[in-house]
């Protein structure tokens, strides 16, 4: 069954916190409506295969960002730094499949050697994008769907079934005959290294009064270089990303606990509670409060779809 999510959560390392599937089946698809979700950069050792099905949605991988309308698609490689957002104030609404290369093959097997490890390495194929105009990328887009519907559906032998689709879709990524790649220069690559070890270094930080030169000391960069070399990599100021991140952990505490929303808005470092409560809202689209009161009404309803699953058996 596919799962619809509020944001991205991350670990101090910036790796997603989400487990996205089990040890044994390590694939999850996920519906995201980008209207009230906020995707912050963000990085996790499975692939992940996006297409949109309303809308238009900006896709950022390193200093690239790639708009894709209904119909497109892109591939984003294990490890590479993302986000997503919709385009200015029209709808966006994704389907995602997140699944760790081991699905397909283990690490001592001929799919792991010939094929996923190859692709993993390759600094050309960090990103590729699908034109659903294009016939030549038509084929993996189709793939694309039909594997997150099999998923979502959980037909008798869908694991099958997916497993199938996902591996055609590795293939066809690895021969590179389809999809248009983003291939990063070896400075872009550089900057995306010292960006990743900034954004760890703030996630594990986010409760602190940070400075820039605190930001910039990791990554062992002067004040102007380390905004400049954030800029390029995210097109977010250091400050601007520390704000969604501090965001994005207020919601996570808003939804997950009975604190008092002021109590939670300090602890995530906002100190004003007037700032904190217009930020939020521009973020997720309602104030702390409502933001509350919808979560606690959609774990109401889940929790009696669930009861009345157990009464009909």
């Amino acid at each position: 069954m596919y799962k619809i999510t509020n944001e991205i959560s991350v670990d101090s390392e910036g790796h997603e916190i989400r487990h996205h599937g089990t040890l044994a089946y390590p694939i999850a698809t996920y519906f995201n409506d980008m209207s009230n979700v906020l995707v912050i950069w963000h990085w996790h050792e499975e692939f992940e295969l996006i297409y949109v099905t309303k809308g238009v949605v900006r896709v950022g991988v390193g200093s690239i960002e790639k708009t894709l309308t209904v119909g497109d698609g892109c591939f984003i490689n294990s490890n590479v730094p993302h986000t997503i957002c919709r385009l200015d104030s029209r709808d966006g609404i994704i389907h995602s499949i997140v699944f760790h290369p081991k699905l397909i093959g283990g690490r001592h097997s001929i799919y792991w050697q010939k094929y996923l490890k190859p692709l993993m390495e390759n600094e050309e194929r960090q990103f590729i994008s699908f034109d659903s105009m294009q016939t030549e990328d038509s084929q993996i887009i189709s793939l694309i769907q039909s594997a997150w519907q099999a998923e979502a559906e959980e037909a008798a032998g869908y694991e099958f079934k997916v497993r199938e689709l996902l591996s055609k879709v590795i293939f066809l990524l690895s021969e590179g005959q389809t999809g248009k790649p983003y291939a990063p220069t070896p400075k872009e690559l550089r900057d995306m290294e010292r960006t990743k070890q900034m954004i760890t270094f703030m996630e594990s930080h986010f409760t602190d009064e940070l400075t820039i030169k605190q930001i910039a000391a990791v990554a062992a960069l002067s004040d102007g270089e380390c905004l400049r070399c954030f800029k390029r990599s995210t097109g977010l100021s250091p400050i601007q990303f520390l704000k969604d991140y501090r965001l994005i952990r207020a919601a996570e505490l808003i939804r997950s606990t009975n604190q008092q929303i002021s109590d939670i808005a300090a602890q995530c470092g906002f100190l004003d509670m007037s700032y904190f409560a217009k930020s939020f809202k521009q973020a997720f689209g309602e104030t702390p409060t409502n933001y509350r009161t919808a979560e606690l009404s959609k774990y109401k309803s889940k929790y009696s779809l669930m009861n009345a699953d157990e009464d009909l058996d």
